[in-house]
C-alpha cells in the first residue's frame, strides 16, 4: 500500500501534520459506501438474525430507545430508528429516548438540538438517575446469585431498540450490544463497582467475567432489536449492524479484529496517536488510548498525543495535582475510586512507562503560589522543585520589643504534671482570660473537662471544629 508523504492527524480545533517517513506500521480503514442515514437504515431493512424492525412492535407498544451518547453518529442513529418505527401503521408506537446520566449535568443537551424538531415534540426523554430507587427495578438475579437492578422503563417495555459501538475494552474485552444497557442503567452501588480499570494484561478475545454477565443481563432482559457501529473514519464508519444482539456481537468482533488489531513483532520506537474533539471526548478517552499505546512501545519509549483537551477538574485529577509522586496516588485511586479514577490511572501507568508528549490547548504555564510561614530547607527544596523562577515575597512586622509582656517561670514540684499545676497557679494569678496551649486535640479536651469540673468557664478550640463551633 503507498502512503501520502504526510498524514493529517486533527482533534477539534487541533490538527497537526505528521511525515509519512520512517513510519513502520500503517492501517487501512475500510468504510462502508454510502451516508450514515443509508447505512443504518439498509442495515434495518435486513438485519442479522432477526426480522425488520418495524415486524418486532405492533400498534400500541411501549418502545425504549437505550442510546450510549458515546456512539459515532448516534444522532443519525437515533433519527433513523425513529423514522422506522414510525411505519408502523395505525396509532403507532410509544417512543422513548432513555440516556444515561450526563457527567456534565447539561441533559444531553447538544445531542437533543441535533435531532430534527418534529421528532423532539414526538420523542419522549428521560434521562436515567442511578440515585432515584423510584425508577430503578429488580430484574432477576445472575447465575452466581448477584442482584441485577435496571431502569424500570427498560423492565417494563415491549420493545427495547439498544444503540452503541462495538470496540476493544480493556474492562468487557469488547464492549457494545448488552453493554449499552448494563451497568449503565443499573443503579448507584453497581455503577461504583464496575468503575473499574479493568485487565489490559489480557488480549480482547480473552474472557472476561464482566462480560458474562453483561450477556447474561441482556439475555434476562430478553430478547431485543439493536444498532450497533463498528467505528471507521471520522466521516463514516466501518460498518453499523443492526437485529440479534448475539449475532451482531459476533459479526461486530470479526469486524473490529479484522479493522483495528495489529500484531506487532517487537516494539516501536513511538506512537502517534489523537482523540477526536467535541463534547463526547476527553481525559477518558485519552487514558483508555494511553493504555492501548503503552503496550507498543518499549520502557522509556515515545506518545505523541493530539488532543483537543479542556483541563480536567475531577477530583482525582486534583489529587494528582497535589501529588508529590504520581504513583503514590495509584493505591488510593483503588481503595476508594474517583469518577475519574480509571482515566488517571491509566495517565500514570503511561507516564510510567513512556515519556508521553500532549499536543493541545491546554496553558503550558500557569501562576503558582506556596505560602509557609517558614523556609526551613526541606520547604525550600519543595519550591525549587515545583516552581519556576520563583520569587520570594515576606511580610515583615516593625522590628520593636513588646513593652506590656511579663514572663514567669513556675518550677512544677516532682511527681506533678502541668496540668495538676495549672489549677493552683490559676488561683494564684486570677486573670480575666487566658490561653492556654496544649500539644494535641486530645490533651485540649482532657483540660477542658478538668478547668470546667473545677468551675472555670473553658472551652477547647482545634482543627477539629466547625466554623460553628469556632464562633
Amino acid at each position: 500500500m503507498s502512503l501520502p508523504q504526510e498524514f493529517e492527524l486533527s482533534s477539534g480545533a487541533i490538527s497537526a501534520m505528521i511525515p509519512a517517513a520512517g513510519l513502520e506500521t500503517a492501517i487501512a480503514i475500510r468504510s462502508q459506501e454510502g451516508t450514515v442515514a443509508e447505512l443504518c437504515r439498509n442495515s434495518m431493512l435486513e438485519p442479522l438474525g432477526y426480522p425488520e424492525i418495524t415486524r418486532c412492535a405492533v400498534p400500541g407498544d411501549r418502545v425504549i430507545i437505550a442510546a450510549d451518547p458515546e456512539t459515532p453518529f448516534v444522532a443519525d442513529l437515533i433519527i433513523e430508528v425513529c423514522e422506522q418505527l414510525k411505519l408502523i401503521p395505525d396509532e403507532g408506537v410509544q417512543m422513548t429516548l432513555l440516556l444515561p446520566q450526563d457527567p456534565e449535568s447539561l441533559d444531553w443537551q447538544w445531542l437533543k438540538d441535533q435531532l430534527p424538531l418534529h421528532l423532539q415534540e414526538q420523542l419522549t426523554f428521560h434521562i436515567h438517575n442511578p440515585a432515584e430507587k423510584t425508577s430503578i427495578s429488580y430484574l432477576a438475579s445472575s447465575a452466581n446469585g448477584e442482584r441485577i437492578y435496571l431502569n424500570t422503563l427498560l423492565t417494563d417495555a415491549d420493545l427495547i431498540v439498544s444503540i452503541g459501538f462495538i470496540a476493544f475494552d480493556s474492562l468487557l474485552g469488547f464492549r457494545g450490544t448488552s453493554s449499552s444497557l448494563y451497568p449503565t442503567f443499573s443503579n448507584t452501588d453497581t455503577l461504583r463497582t464496575a468503575h473499574t480499570q479493568g485487565h489490559p494484561e489480557l488480549s480482547p478475545n480473552q474472557q472476561r467475567v464482566f462480560r458474562e454477565l453483561v450477556d447474561e443481563v441482556g439475555w434476562l432482559l430478553g430478547t431485543q432489536f439493536t444498532v450497533q457501529v463498528v467505528p471507521g473514519t471520522s466521516k463514516r464508519p466501518t460498518a453499523i449492524l443492526s437485529g440479534l444482539p448475539d449475532v451482531v456481537m459476533e459479526r461486530g468482533r470479526e469486524l473490529v479484529n479484522e479493522t483495528w488489531r495489529v500484531t506487532l513483532d517487537e516494539h516501536v520506537d513511538g506512537v502517534v496517536l489523537t482523540i477526536p474533539g467535541g463534547p463526547l471526548f476527553g481525559w477518558k478517552q485519552l487514558g483508555a488510548a494511553l493504555e492501548q499505546a503503552s503496550t507498543l512501545v518499549p520502557q522509556g519509549g515515545r506518545i505523541v498525543v493530539i488532543a483537543d483537551l479542556s483541563e480536567p477538574q475531577g477530583p482525582g485529577a486534583t489529587m494528582l495535582r497535589r501529588c508529590q509522586e504520581p504513583e503514590d496516588l495509584l493505591k488510593p485511586l483503588r481503595r476508594e475510586p474517583t469518577v475519574d479514577a480509571v482515566e488517571i490511572s491509566q495517565l500514570i501507568h503511561a507516564l510510567r512507562r513512556a515519556r508521553v508528549y500532549l499536543l493541545s490547548k491546554l496553558p503550558t504555564e500557569r501562576q503558582t503560589a506556596f505560602f509557609s510561614a517558614t523556609m526551613a530547607p526541606p520547604i525550600r527544596a519543595l519550591v525549587n522543585r515545583f516552581l519556576k523562577n520563583p520569587i520570594t515575597v515576606t511580610v515583615d512586622q516593625v522590628k520593636a520589643a513588646p513593652s506590656k509582656i511579663q514572663q514567669q517561670v513556675y518550677f512544677i514540684p516532682r511527681g506533678w504534671t502541668k496540668a495538676q499545676a495549672l489549677q493552683p497557679i490559676l488561683e494564684l494569678e486570677q486573670p480575666d482570660s487566658a490561653i492556654i496551649f496544649v500539644r494535641t486535640r486530645k490533651a485540649a479536651a482532657e483540660l477542658t473537662n478538668q478547668l470546667q469540673s473545677a468551675g472555670h468557664s473553658a472551652d477547647e478550640y482545634h482543627g477539629d471544629l466547625t466554623q460553628t463551633q469556632r464562633e
